[in-house]
């Protein structure tokens, strides 16, 4: 039966307010819900900003460089690094304050200028330099000046003045190591900076290997590198202090309780090797120096082994280094014989037009590697076979000090008597040519 009229306006009325007013309160709830559901997402990252530091300026650093697909795995290791959780963002380091001194000494400038940056922001510097991380790092910051990692690039610029390489030939090899008088990044990779991998033979190896300074070939083939890889994939993973591994390694010796100064306890073998007891500015050390290097270092052996026997390693090692000498000695005589007989080529300040050296070989550490002659290139190698020899005695290595070392030493010593010999012959044969077409 037909609803009356009067009934059926109301009854529309409702069935059109009753779905507005169901789908307001969905709505609402919806809303609601939303707010409820956000919030939280909203509050954790407001938190995992704050825990990890990220400051408004290095958030812009992180957005641009994920923008532009740059440095994934730089914003990913600093981001779980002790930085990040400290607040140390990337304007911290990479952008110059107005407050610091605009002049600069004359190798860092070089150094700074070797890599550009891309970024629009022209306070921003690429390249990090050591005084920057002393800013905070103050105590190691000093330590480091006082080690002869903090002469590395000083020392690579003397040895371009007297011998002839190349810019490109720098930038490629000598520089990759040498610019660690600017980086605290040799040690403690970057962006990460863990003080436990910097701790590590493997941070050590990247400079300290090789025939010129093997290092590391010596130390892992030693009874204490022998023992270090046997322990260290288990501690190293379940431990954060060196003093867990039952073997020496680098920092043991050379960084006692943490030390930047890197020359501790080195008696012998300064900058670049040289057998001549001087220390990293090139002055001679003199006998009480030498016996409190000594003393430092033992107390290092005495943690481990006993001062009887830690004594007679060194004993033994300082007559190694000796014999050294005198065979290296004698090599330079040999050298120093031919070119005063005119024997060897032209004198090289002939040759790249420097006046202060009037020697034919330079008689240490600067050597070309190119243009050589053999006499040359015999000295040059007998110089490498002398450092594995003296080296591998102080690094408790018996193969390096023997096979690699002093057996390489003899050869090469013979070698250059041998090619003496030659060049004397052939000068007296063309002497008595010149004779007989007189």
């Amino acid at each position: 039966m037909p609803y009356p009229s009067r009934y059926s306006g109301k009854l529309i009325k409702f069935l059109v307010v009753i779905p507005l007013f169901v789908e307001l309160i969905w709505l609402t709830g919806c809303a609601t819900q939303g707010k409820a559901v956000n919030t939280p997402h909203e509050k954790e990252a407001v938190s995992v900003k704050e825990e990890r530091g990220i400051t408004e300026e290095s958030l812009r650093c992180i957005t641009c460089h994920e923008d532009r697909g740059v440095t994934h795995g730089w914003i990913a290791d600093w981001e779980g690094s002790k930085h990040a959780r400290k607040g140390v963002g990337c304007e911290a380091c990479h952008i110059t304050s107005a407050l610091e001194p605009a002049v600069k000494e004359a190798s860092e400038l070089e150094y700074l200028y070797t890599g550009g940056s891309n970024c629009e922001d022209k306070r921003v510097n690429r390249q990090v330099i050591a005084g920057s991380c002393g800013k905070c790092h103050t105590k190691q910051y000093n330590e480091f000046m006082k080690s002869r990692h903090s002469i590395g690039w000083k020392r690579m610029l003397d040895c371009g003045q007297s011998i002839e390489i190349s810019k490109d030939t720098r930038s490629a090899n000598c520089e990759q190591c040498h610019n660690i008088q600017f980086k605290c990044d040799s040690c403690h990779t970057r962006h990460t900076f863990n003080t436990l991998e910097a701790k590590t033979p493997e941070a050590c190896m990247t400079c300290h290997m090789g025939s010129d300074q093997p290092h590391y070939e010596i130390y892992i083939s030693s009874k204490h590198g022998a023992v270090y890889t046997a322990s260290q994939s288990g501690i190293l993973k379940e431990s954060e202090s060196i003093r867990s591994l039952r073997s020496p390694i680098c920092v043991t010796c050379h960084m006692p309780q943490g030390t930047h100064d890197i020359s501790f306890g080195l008696a012998y073998g300064p900058v670049g090797g040289e057998l001549s007891y001087i220390d990293r500015n090139g002055i001679a050390v003199d006998e009480s120096q030498l016996t409190e290097r000594r003393n430092a270092m033992l107390s290092v052996c005495n943690a481990c082994h006993s001062p009887r026997f830690a004594k007679e390693k060194l004993t033994a090692a300082d007559t190694v280094h000796r014999n050294v000498e005198s065979i290296v000695r004698e090599a330079e005589e040999i050298i120093s014989g031919l070119e005063k007989n005119n024997l060897v080529i032209s004198p090289i300040n002939n040759r790249v037009n420097i006046q202060s050296l009037g020697h034919a070989i330079i008689l240490g550490n600067q050597q070309s590697y190119s243009n050589k002659s053999r006499i040359e290139r015999l000295f040059f190698k007998l110089t490498y076979s002398a450092k594995v020899t003296w080296k591998g005695a102080y690094h408790a290595n018996p193969n390096h000090t023997h096979l690699y070392g002093w057996a390489a030493l003899q050869n090469d010593l013979s070698d250059m008597k041998e090619e003496a010999r030659k060049l004397q012959e052939e000068a007296e044969v063309r002497r008595k040519m010149e004779i007989r077409l007189r």
